[in-house]
């Protein structure tokens, strides 16, 4: 296995997590005023930080499974050290924001007539494939559904994974995505209105994410490899190419996001636009792992990949910050913002020393003390 130590990826997913904290304060506070144009108005389409957490999910657990099935003496203990690791990162923090979401934020969960229902299945991680459970218990969860069914899949298809070629992997998650989000966009329509929040409940599953999942896929065959190595220790790749490639993509898809803003009304914005979105995520993660390698720019950088360690924290604790506020009547979004976000960011470095690191440690598998581990410190 070539190099796998990349800190900056920390950097995204902290950018990702913020990014989803103040949209959601933007859109819960209807705050009206926050620019709409500038390098803040990225924070009105907040929510493509989770598409760019799927395409980073992509690339790390493609990383992790390929160096695991190769470590692994045959593929049952592959399964159980995969499953073992993931379960121990994802989980407990899962299921603790879970019960204080409901305990605290939604207390009328517990008299409902569905509730055994509703816990059930985001017990087992499948909430996200009922429209009545989709959003209900601390609304973000829906996206920890798609990534918990895409590790299934990685543990299924870690043999085929290293040796498939890099066309075939694209070909097949970019053809699932678009036919299954082309169907979905045909029956949430075909009574004429597009029913929204059906389009965006069922467009959002495993199957219609695969493209960015894929594409992350693709992201760590790329750096994996023997020409990917060459062409990224290539100053004129990384230092001219790169940033010009990847500042290009971002302008083009923001043109055409803001041409086409009525995202749910248009077949090809539905069909074909996470995947444009995709592939500018891939060039960010590739321009990341690129400066990553200045050892300077790490330790200048270093307070804020901390805030990547944190992020899946911050990501699920922000929505009860949100809406334990939004009861007060009179607050306003431009008022809160800082609360809201230094309250999770607290909740998160609370949460991850105290709670989630320990028990990582304890059940996660011992890393190999020759490789740097960074990429295990995943929202993923």
């Amino acid at each position: 296995m070539k190099r796998q130590y990349f800190p900056l990826i920390d950097l995204l997913r902290g950018f990702a997590a913020l990014s989803v904290v103040v949209y959601h304060v933007v859109n819960h506070f209807n705050w009206t005023s926050f620019p709409i144009d500038g390098p803040l108005c990225w924070f009105r389409i907040g929510w493509m930080g989770v598409d760019l957490f799927f395409v980073i999910s992509g690339f790390v657990i493609a990383l992790t499974t390929m160096r695991t099935y190769d470590r692994s003496p045959n593929y049952p203990q592959f399964c159980k050290t995969f499953l073992t690791h993931r379960m121990a990162r994802i989980v407990p923090l899962y299921y603790l924001t879970c019960f204080i979401f409901i305990i605290f934020i939604q207390p009328a969960f517990l008299f409902s007539d569905n509730f055994s229902h509703l816990l059930g299945t985001h017990l087992l991680f499948i909430h996200n494939w009922f429209i009545t459970d989709q959003g209900a218990i601390n609304g973000v969860n829906w996206s920890l559904g798609a990534e918990m069914q895409f590790y299934v899949l990685m543990m299924l298809v870690a043999p085929w994974l290293a040796k498939a070629p890099w066309w075939l992997i694209a070909m097949i998650t970019i053809t699932i995505s678009w036919c299954w989000r082309a169907v979905v966009f045909h029956y949430a329509t075909e009574n004429g209105a597009p029913d929204v929040y059906h389009e965006f409940v069922y467009s959002t599953q495993m199957p219609g994410m695969l493209d960015e999942f894929g594409f992350g896929i693709l992201t760590a065959r790329f750096v994996i490899s023997e020409f990917g190595g060459k062409l990224m220790d290539n100053r004129l790749f990384s230092i001219a190419f790169l940033p010009i490639a990847t500042l290009g993509a971002i302008l083009v898809t923001k043109s055409i996001f803001w041409q086409e803003a009525d995202y749910w009304q248009s077949a090809p914005m539905v069909i074909c636009f996470r995947t444009l979105l995709a592939i500018c995520c891939l060039l960010v993660i590739l321009l990341m792992c690129s400066l990553g390698r200045s050892e300077t720019l790490c330790r200048l950088l270093r307070p804020l990949t901390y805030i990547g360690t944190i992020s899946y924290g911050i990501y699920l604790w922000h929505l009860s910050v949100i809406l334990s506020l939004h009861r007060l009547d009179w607050l306003t979004g431009q008022r809160c913002i800082w609360i809201v976000l230094a309250a999770s960011i607290i909740l998160a470095m609370l949460s991850w020393h105290f709670f989630e690191k320990p028990i990582y440690q304890r059940f996660a598998r011992k890393p190999a003390p020759d490789k740097p581990v960074n990429i295990l410190q995943t929202m993923s």
